[in-house]
């Protein structure tokens, strides 16, 4: 926005904003894409990854930034699938569930949602050639449940679709 002030330029860049002579600081990250991927049985697809903000591994579903100029948020999905899990995913398999701003007091960024069933065999391996995620894994939907609400799984974007796809997907 006019006026702002970049205060960290990195991956990630934060600007300044003075308003009414109160500072803001305004997070410049991307938008998102996720795929909450379920097979006939109910499982849900997790990946398993480091992430430094937490010093921890966690399990959420797979996801990406939208980093490359011009790519739609479909296609990006596509290419962090095939990164992520090794799945060859076409477009008509995507359902969207929703997008929403999931860091709204600070950025403007947009995570978008989709919902994707396949066979549980087309899962090949659960050892994939990415830089970020260690494993790839089916969860029955009684320990994802669980996973949740013991905190083993902590991830807004996984709960969130998770959430949707249980009270209101059913209803869409």
């Amino acid at each position: 926005m006019k006026g702002d002030k970049l205060a960290y330029d990195g991956w990630l860049k934060v600007y300044r904003r003075d308003i009414n002579g109160k500072a803001y600081d305004i997070l410049k990250n991307y938008d998102a894409v996720s795929a909450f991927i379920t097979n006939e049985f109910n499982d849900v697809l997790m990946v398993k990854q480091f992430r430094p903000a937490v010093m921890s591994e966690t399990l959420e579903i797979p996801a990406g930034c939208l980093d490359i100029e011009g790519e739609s948020p479909e296609d990006c999905l596509i290419r962090e699938l095939r990164e992520e899990t090794n799945l060859q995913i076409e477009k008509k398999d995507l359902q969207k569930i929703i997008s929403y701003k999931p860091i709204l007091g600070f950025s403007k960024s947009i995570l978008h949602l989709y919902h994707i069933e396949i066979k549980k065999s087309d899962l090949i391996s659960n050892k994939v050639n990415d830089e970020d995620v260690t494993e790839v894994m089916w969860i029955d939907k009684s320990t994802f449940v669980e996973y949740i609400k013991n905190g083993k799984i902590s991830d807004g974007k996984t709960i969130i679709s998770y959430l949707y796809l249980q009270c209101i997907g059913k209803d869409s």
